[in-house]
């Protein structure tokens, strides 16, 4: 009998993978400490990062329970991001829009007028995204979430599992954008996503996570998450079906 190093199940010896929480790591012994920290308040080091006994100060854990690391789930953090692109992207269109013309109308009607050029779609993609990266980050800062992760089961925390704040919020996604996303630019993304995707396979995590010790966290697949799939890739053909309408 062997058992998960990760949460200390008990696991065939043929197993190659935890099915309880997808961890690849096993022990002869079971592991009771780690079954005891899944419900306990994690702690971490106060902000002058000391580690002298007695400077560990409790902090928010926000990972809802049962909530996985592994298996990744490349393709529904994908989904998430093109459903955070298509909807956080057209609010801070829209946003940028009424400020706009609200101080100098005549200009913000020569600035849209740009986009109503067929040849300008690549630059209304690289403004799109890289506006609502920025807004995405800002909303995962603060709650680890977005619209897109919520339907996909997605969330990102730092390595006690606490939010990371706007500032580090925003500074992933703007490193997404131009790490994962190649800019927006379609054929550059292409290949900026295939590097990505395949540093996600073999490492389980990408480069601007792993370079910051973020830790991205998966709901458990089910059928509750599958029909949570399916209303996410709908949305995403509802929303850029309205975006083409106007």
């Amino acid at each position: 009998m062997k058992y998960c190093a990760s949460c200390g199940n008990e696991a065939i010896a043929t197993m190659v993978m935890c099915p309880s929480c997808g961890h690849r790591s096993f022990s002869d012994m079971p592991n009771g400490e780690v079954q005891q920290t899944k419900t306990a308040t994690v702690q971490a080091p106060s902000s002058d990062n000391s580690l002298n006994a007695g400077s560990f100060a409790q902090t928010e854990y926000i990972v809802p329970k049962d909530w996985l690391e592994l298996p990744v789930t490349p393709w529904r953090r994908y989904a998430a991001r093109l459903l955070d692109i298509s909807f956080l992207g057209g609010i801070a269109f829209l946003l940028i829009s009424i400020i706009f013309y609200s101080v100098a109308p005549y200009s913000a009607d020569r600035f849209f007028a740009i986009f109503e050029n067929p040849s300008s779609i690549i630059v209304d993609v690289v403004l799109t995204t890289v506006l609502s990266c920025i807004l995405t980050g800002a909303v995962i800062g603060v709650s680890g979430l977005s619209l897109g992760k919520i339907i996909f089961g997605v969330m990102v925390t730092d390595h006690n599992g606490n939010k990371i704040g706007i500032t580090k919020g925003i500074q992933r996604d703007l490193a997404v954008f131009l790490r994962g996303l190649g800019l927006g630019i379609p054929l550059i993304s292409i290949v900026t996503m295939y590097v990505a995707y395949s540093k996600l396979n073999k490492s389980n995590s990408t480069t601007w996570d792993s370079e910051k010790n973020y830790r991205v966290w998966h709901r458990p697949s089910s059928p509750i998450q599958y029909l949570l799939n399916t209303l996410g890739i709908i949305l995403i053909i509802i929303i850029n079906a309205l975006y083409r309408a106007f």
